[in-house]
C-alpha cells in the first residue's frame, strides 16, 4: 500500500467533542457546506449522503454518513486515511470487498461508551494486517485507507467513508437470519451489518460541533422516545445480554413476563424495563404499542414504527431480531 500506515499515529484526526473526526477533511468542523465533505450518490443530492430517507426519492434508508475524499494519488484514487472516532476494540474486520456492499469494512465496539456500541466505517481500500479482531485502537488513530470497494461498483470519483455510530443487536443473528430465507450466506457473522442498528449519526455530529453535547454517551441521552412496545415474552433479548445498561430494572420480577421497550424515532432502543405478570391487561395482545409522540414516531417516513396502530414492517423486523 503506498499510504504509510503507523500503529502509533493516535491523534492525528480533527477533535470533534471528546472524539475524532473519521477523515482528514475537517471542513465540517469549519462550519463549511455539505458539498466541503458529503459524497452524495449518482443523484448528485447532496442529502443523499446523510443519514435518514435520503435515497432513492426519499423512500430508502441510509443507515450512516458518506464522507468524500480530498487526496487522491497519481491514479485518481482516494489515498484518505481514516481515522477510529474514539477508543475502543476491533470486533470485525471483513477484507473481502466482494461479500458486502460495504466492501472492506471496520467494526470497533466502544464499551466506555456503552457495551454494544459501535462505530463502523465501510468501503476501504485497504485496512492494515494488524487491524483484526481484538485489537486495542486509540482515538485518532489510523485504520485503513478510504475507498470504493463495494459488492458492487461505485465509480472512482465517488470514492468515499460510510460511517456509522449504531448498536451492536447482538449475538445469536445467524438464528434470525437463517429464518428470514435470504438467498445469500451471511459471511460476517454477527457482525454482518444487518445486525448494527445506526444511530441517526447525523444529528449527533451536529451536537458534538455545537457543543450541545461532549460524548456520544450524552448524544444516546438526548434521544427522545417515540413510543413504548410491551412485548409478553420472558426471554431475554440477545440486545439486553449484549448491553445490560439498557435494563432499566435492577432485578427481574419473579414473575417476570415480558418487557416494555423504549425506542427512538428510528427505531433504536433506548431501554428495557422488565414487566410482571400481573401487569398484563387481559386479553391483551402479545405484543402492544402506547405512542409517546406521534411526531416523532412519523418522522422517518421510509422507516416509520407504527402503521395504523400496529408494528410497521421496520418495527416488526427489529422485534423479531429482538426476540428470534
Amino acid at each position: 500500500m503506498a499510504i504509510w500506515l503507523c500503529a502509533g499515529c493516535a491523534f492525528a484526526a480533527s477533535p470533534i467533542g471528546a472524539h475524532f473526526w473519521p477523515t482528514p477533511n475537517n471542513a465540517f468542523l469549519k462550519g463549511r457546506g455539505l458539498s466541503h465533505f458529503a459524497q452524495p450518490t449518482q443523484s448528485g443530492r447532496l442529502e443523499s449522503a446523510l443519514w435518514g430517507c435520503v435515497r432513492n426519492s426519499g423512500s430508502r434508508f441510509h443507515e450512516g454518513i458518506d464522507l468524500r475524499s480530498i487526496q487522491r494519488d497519481s491514479k485518481g484514487e482516494a489515498i484518505d486515511r481514516i481515522y477510529a472516532f474514539d477508543g475502543g476494540v476491533v470486533r470485525y474486520a471483513s477484507r473481502d470487498p466482494r461479500k458486502s456492499s460495504y466492501g472492506r469494512y471496520v467494526v470497533i465496539e466502544h464499551p466506555q461508551w456503552m457495551p454494544g456500541m459501535v462505530t463502523l466505517y465501510a468501503h476501504l481500500s485497504y485496512i492494515p494486517e494488524r487491524v483484526k479482531p481484538g485489537l486495542q485502537v486509540q482515538g485518532g488513530e489510523a485504520i485503513g485507507v478510504m475507498g470504493r470497494s463495494a459488492s458492487y461498483t461505485i465509480p472512482k470519483e465517488r470514492a468515499h467513508l460510510h460511517f456509522e455510530v449504531g448498536m451492536w443487536l447482538g449475538t445469536g443473528f445467524q438464528v434470525w437470519y437463517d429464518r428470514q430465507r435470504f438467498d445469500t450466506p451471511n459471511d460476517h457473522g454477527d457482525f454482518n451489518g444487518m445486525n448494527i442498528l445506526g444511530a441517526n449519526v447525523w444529528d449527533w455530529l451536529q451536537k458534538l460541533k455545537r457543543g450541545e453535547a461532549k460524548t456520544i454517551l450524552e448524544c444516546f441521552a438526548t434521544e427522545p422516545v417515540a413510543l413504548h412496545v410491551s412485548v409478553w415474552r420472558r426471554s431475554i433479548p440477545d440486545l439486553l445480554r449484549a448491553n445490560p445498561e439498557l435494563m432499566v430494572d435492577v432485578l427481574l420480577p419473579a414473575d417476570h413476563a415480558g418487557w416494555r421497550i423504549a425506542f427512538g424515532p428510528s427505531g433504536l432502543p433506548l431501554g428495557f424495563e422488565a414487566l410482571s405478570a400481573t401487569e398484563r391487561p387481559h386479553g391483551s395482545a402479545s405484543t402492544t404499542i402506547e405512542t409517546i409522540d406521534a411526531r416523532l414516531a412519523a418522522s422517518h417516513p421510509c422507516a416509520s414504527l407504527v402503521r395504523s396502530g400496529k408494528p410497521s414492517g421496520r418495527l416488526a423486523s427489529l422485534l423479531g431480531r429482538l426476540f428470534p
